[in-house]
């Protein structure tokens, strides 16, 4: 085999082995025996009081030591109950609620407004933008994890590499019996 064809074999198999296969795996942690092992690419965690924290897929967090080291892709959410009287509700022209001011003076955020009766009102807010988080293992619940299934990824290598010889040999087959 030529040099030429022999690099591009190895780049082909290479794109194929590192992005090939490759799901996100959502895994429990209730234990430390349950953690994954180090430096494992981390997508999403959900701690154990609910909220959750999206890392995004080109960036995704490492697990450093007893950590989940990153930056967070996104605001977090979470559902809120507000207690009232509100003496200010902002709303866009269509009446989606976009602020709310309790009766202590905070302002809320809010995304969606999910309940609302009285004095009481339960919305989803938007939490703060945050730059990068070290979140404990023991804080976790739950952890989406990138995984690769080697043993796929060799299967669709190798059926891929048939294919393109089966599809090469029919063409030098064509274009022989085209001559003749």
């Amino acid at each position: 085999m030529s040099r030429k064809a022999t690099a591009l074999a190895t780049m082909a198999l290479f794109v194929l082995f590192s992005t090939g296969c490759m799901t996100w795996r959502t895994r429990e942690i209730n234990t430390s025996a349950d953690a994954p092992r180090p430096d494992v690419r981390v997508r999403s965690v959900v701690m154990r009081s609910g909220e959750v924290i999206e890392f995004s897929r080109e960036a995704p967090a490492r697990i450093v030591g007893n950590q989940v080291v990153g930056t967070p892709a996104s605001l977090g959410v979470r559902d809120v109950e507000i207690e009232g009287p509100f003496p200010l509700i902002k709303r866009h022209a269509d009446g989606t609620v976009t602020e709310v001011t309790d009766a202590k003076g905070r302002v809320w955020s809010v995304r969606k407004v999910l309940k609302e009766e009285g004095n009481r009102m339960t919305v989803r807010i938007a939490d703060p933008a945050r730059g990068a988080v070290a979140i404990p293992l023991s804080d976790i619940w739950q952890i989406k994890i990138k995984r690769t299934n080697t043993a796929l990824t060799v299967l669709a290598a190798l059926g891929g590499t048939v294919v393109a010889l089966a599809v090469t040999g029919f063409i030098l087959w064509k274009i022989d019996e085209a001559r003749h």
